[in-house]
C-alpha cells in the first residue's frame, strides 16, 4: 500500500460558478488514507448526453464496496448521479487552444491553457486523463499530437504529490458512418480509424517515454474497452459504453488503492519484467531474430489464421496495439512499420 500524503487546498480559494452550481475550491484536510481523484478530459469525461457519463458507474462501484471515504473526487465542474459529482470534464475542449482558421469543426479551448490553475486549485493524487478526440474532429496538427499532449502531461506530473499517478488513456474508436459530429467531407471510415490509431500510437509512445524516465504515468487502454457498437452518436459512448468505461476505471482505481498501480501497468501495455526476455527483441520481431521485416508479417499472418502457434515471447512482440490480444490490427500496424 502506498503511503498517502495529506493534501490541503489553498486556503481562501475563490468560489467558482459553473452550470449554475457553486463549488468551493478549497478542501478540508483529508484522512490519511484518502486520495483525491481528478477525472480530466473532454465531453466523454463530462458525460455528454448522459450526465455523469462513466463517472456514474465508477462512483457506484466505489459505493458498493464501501470506499467512499477513501476517494474524494476533485475538479471545478459538477454533474452526475454519483456520491461525489465533482470533476474536470470539459465538453468540446481540446489539448491546446485551436483557432477557427486551423479547425474544420470550429474554434476550441485547450485544457493546456489553464492546466496550471486547475492542478493548483484542485490538488489531486491521481488523475484520469482522456483527451484528444476533439483534436481529431478538428483535424488539428495530428502529426504533433503526442508532443502537444506531452506539454499537458508535464504540467500534471509537476503538480502530483510524491506517490501520485497519472493514468493516460488511449482514445476510443469513432464511427465515421455517423456524421452528426464527424465531417463527411474530411473523414471516411478508413481515414477516421487511421487518425484514431495514429494518435493512440503517439499516446502509447508518450506513456512509455515517461515510464522510462521514471515518471508515474500508467497507460489506460480505453480503446481496447469500447467498440463502435458502444457509441451513441459516432463519438460519445452509449449507456453500455459508459458502463464499460466506469468498470474499467474502477479497476484502475483499485490497483492504485491496493498499491499495485505500477506493476499492473504492464498488463495494459506489455509484459512484466519477470516474463520479458533477457535481451528485449524489437517491437514487431515475431520471429525473434533481432530484426523486423516481412518475415515477421508472414509469421504473424500464419498465427492469426491458425497455421502456426505463437510462443509467449513471439506473442508479446506481435501485440503492437498493447491490448494483450493478437488480431488484424496488430498485423496492420506491423505492415505499416515496414
Amino acid at each position: 500500500m502506498y503511503e498517502r500524503r495529506k493534501i490541503f487546498a489553498a486556503a481562501g480559494a475563490a468560489m467558482l460558478m459553473l452550470k449554475g452550481t457553486a463549488i468551493p475550491a478549497a478542501a478540508e484536510e483529508k484522512q490519511t488514507d484518502q486520495i483525491s481523484l481528478m477525472c480530466l478530459g473532454d465531453s466523454i469525461t463530462d458525460g455528454f448526453w448522459l450526465p455523469g457519463g462513466y463517472r456514474n458507474t465508477l462512483c457506484s462501484r466505489i459505493t458498493e464496496n464501501g470506499q467512499e471515504a477513501r476517494v474524494n473526487f476533485v475538479g471545478p465542474n459538477w454533474g452526475g448521479s454519483g456520491y461525489d459529482p465533482q470533476h474536470a470534464g470539459y465538453s468540446g475542449y481540446s489539448i491546446d487552444n485551436i483557432a477557427q482558421a486551423d479547425s474544420i469543426s470550429g474554434q476550441r479551448t485547450g485544457i493546456s491553457s489553464f492546466a496550471d490553475w486547475l492542478m493548483e486549485t484542485f490538488p489531486a493524487d491521481v488523475v484520469f486523463l482522456q483527451l484528444g478526440t476533439n483534436d481529431i474532429l478538428s483535424l488539428y496538427d495530428l502529426g504533433h499530437f503526442g508532443e502537444r499532449l506531452e506539454g499537458l502531461v508535464d504540467v500534471i506530473l509537476n503538480a502530483l504529490p510524491e506517490n501520485g499517478a497519472l493514468y493516460l488513456a488511449t482514445l476510443p474508436c469513432m464511427d465515421a458512418t455517423n456524421t452528426l459530429y464527424i465531417s463527411e467531407y474530411f473523414f471516411t471510415v478508413e481515414s477516421m480509424d487511421e487518425a484514431v490509431e495514429n494518435c493512440n500510437a503517439q499516446i502509447r509512445a508518450l506513456a512509455k517515454k515517461k515510464q522510462d524516465a521514471g515518471k508515474p504515468v500508467i497507460l489506460a487502454n480505453i480503446n481496447g474497452v469500447l467498440t463502435k457498437e458502444d457509441l451513441y452518436d459516432g463519438v460519445h459512448p452509449n449507456e453500455e459504453g459508459y458502463r464499460k468505461m466506469g468498470d474499467f476505471w474502477y479497476k484502475r482505481l483499485c490497483e492504485y488503492l491496493n498499491g499495485e498501480a505500477f506493476t499492473a501497468q504492464n498488463t495494459e501495455t506489455a509484459v512484466t519484467e519477470t516474463t520479458a526476455p533477457p535481451v528485449p527483441a524489437p517491437e514487431g520481431d515475431v520471429t525473434l531474430d533481432g530484426k523486423v521485416n516481412s518475415a515477421d508479417a508472414v509469421a504473424l499472418a500464419k498465427i492469426l489464421t491458425g497455421d502456426a502457434e505463437a510462443s509467449e515471447e513471439s506473442a508479446m512482440q506481435a501485440d503492437l496495439d498493447g491490448n494483450r490480444k493478437l488480431n488484424a490490427v496488430d498485423l496492420t500496424l506491423l505492415i505499416r512499420s515496414l
